[in-house]
């Protein structure tokens, strides 16, 4: 094994990540063990990549040796497997909250610890404590990484490696995803063949590989080939049945390709590309919602693009054709969001991530309601946010310009397209005009309402709440006074005749 000419150095690794690379360099002095940081730290370094993740494989037992790190920088520790041993440190500093340390046993000597490693790109070694000592350390390559990092190919080991740990088939499409890397051709060989693997893995496993490759910007060419070598038939096979509905009237694709082309499209209507300018500038003041975050390093991006994945998922089951042959998908959405309810079940998305998911399913054909109605109300448009609420809401604009965008079918004319994005338009102007309205000064509070009417917090409250906001954007409440007012009218019919007493003796000015 020849060292290589590739340095890591001190000074280009943050602050923060040096305080636990020092600590546990002083630990290894002190057990006289080897450390090498490792992986995905030292690949990123080299990428010029920032990275808050480090990365120890070390010559001990790795629980106690990191918890003995942990005491030192005063941060806790947590075990995260006992087969093979792993352990990670967290929470050592506030300003970098998702700062890591995770310590794994080294096996045998670097080649063959290299050898058990996912990618050769990640089989990659600095010697910690010369590292920590002289401030900069060579790179030892054991298995020629170095030279598929610089031609961005993710080359397995060998074939084994998918078998102990089949997670790292999806972690090749991440990888690929987040760093432009390409499968080579071997590494497509052995994940087609170790697919359905992915079966016996633990869905929460599953769950960050899929919701980090959906995040990244390359997701939709990752999910074509993802599908070329099987992977997506296991993970969703009710995509499949998607490649059943023909491309007609409205869509130019396919079901299966039109998904993965509103999958494409969601990218850029997340960012602000669509092909209406105003709208663009509406959706690049939200920005901070697609960063909105729903779990560890899962964002609002991801809830979008799954959504965007699911969105037609019921279309195979509603199809049918009329007398003159045109295909319709009656109640796609409905059925799609009981479909999307259980898919995201068994993935084990978090309450917040399924129950977003499955209302943009089930909303996702709003917009195209609203643009063919006869008349649009501003009635109809707070409707709109507030049955689906923040982010939510946002998340149904950008998801449907991303459907709109993927749809180009000889029935579908410019002035559809156009109207399609009139009501888009306005959907994002009335978030703007309800958020002002709220900013200013709420003629009733929740307090007084909970006083006034002898309730307790519950969603009546709000419901209250949102009536006297609608009457003030409506124009027909402008003063304290009005506002209560209407709401001693609402109360009665709201709480029932028992309360109608009490109410009537209280209709003074508070």
């Amino acid at each position: 094994m020849a060292e290589s000419l590739q340095f890591v150095s001190l000074e280009r690794i943050p602050k923060t990540l040096v305080t636990v690379l020092c600590a546990a360099a002083e630990v290894a002095r002190a057990r006289r063990c080897q450390l090498y940081l490792v992986g995905g730290f030292v690949r990123d370094f080299l990428l010029g990549r920032e990275s808050w993740d480090l990365d120890f494989a070390v010559e001990a037992d790795p629980i106690s040796f990191g918890e003995e790190v942990a005491k030192k920088v005063k941060a806790r520790f947590v075990s995260l497997s006992l087969d093979p041993p792993t352990g990670r440190i967290v929470h050592w500093e506030e300003k970098a909250p998702d700062a890591t340390a995770d310590f794994t046993e080294l096996r045998s000597d670097l080649r063959e610890d290299a050898s058990q490693r996912d990618f050769t790109c990640n089989a990659l070694f600095v010697n910690a404590v010369e590292l920590a000592q002289k401030g900069s350390a060579p790179v030892l390559d054991p298995l020629g990484g170095l030279a598929h990092l610089s031609s961005r190919l993710l080359v397995l080991p060998n074939r084994r490696v998918l078998r102990g740990d089949p997670i790292r088939i999806l972690r090749a499409f991440r990888f690929a995803a987040t760093l432009n890397f390409k499968l080579a051709p071997e590494t497509k060989e052995a994940i087609a063949v170790s697919a359905p693997l992915l079966l016996n893995t633990a869905p929460e496993r599953i769950l960050m590989e899929w919701a980090w490759i959906l995040q990244a910007s390359t997701a939709h060419e990752q999910l074509f080939c993802m599908d070329e070598l099987g992977v997506l038939t296991i993970l969703l096979p009710e995509l499949m049945k998607l490649k059943e509905v023909p491309a007609a009237g409205y869509h130019h694709l396919d079901g299966f390709n039109h998904t993965l082309e509103a999958v494409r499209m969601a990218e850029k209507a997340i960012k602000g590309e669509t092909e209406d300018e105003t709208l663009n500038e509406l959706l690049k003041r939200v920005q901070d919602a697609f960063q909105v975050r729903f779990g560890y390093k899962r964002c609002g991006t991801w809830v979008v693009k799954f959504a965007a994945l699911l969105h037609d998922i019921a279309k195979p089951q509603t199809m049918t054709v009329d007398e003159e042959g045109d295909l319709h998908f009656y109640g796609h959405e409905k059925l799609g969001a009981n479909m999307a309810e259980q898919i995201c079940d068994r993935f084990r998305l978090s309450r917040r991530e399924r129950e977003t998911v499955v209302n943009l399913v089930r909303s996702h054909m709003r917009p195209v309601g609203l643009a063919g109605a006869k008349q649009l109300t501003e009635k109809a448009l707070r409707r709109f946010w507030r049955d689906l609420g923040e982010p939510t809401g946002i998340y149904c604009v950008a998801l449907s310009a991303a459907d709109l965008m993927a749809t180009r079918g000889p029935e579908m004319t410019q002035e559809q397209r156009e109207r399609h994005y009139a009501v888009l338009r306005r959907l994002m102007e009335t978030y703007f005009a309800i958020k002002e309205a709220r900013e200013r000064i709420r003629l009733i509070t929740g307090d007084e309402i909970m006083e006034r009417y002898r309730i307790r917090p519950s969603p009546l409250v709000g419901r209250a709440l949102r009536l006297i906001e609608e009457a003030v954007l409506d124009g027909r409440v402008a003063t304290k006074e009005e506002a209560w007012s209407l709401l001693d009218d609402a109360m009665q019919q709201w709480l029932g005749y028992e309360h109608e007493k009490q109410i009537e003796g209280r209709k003074v000015q508070p």
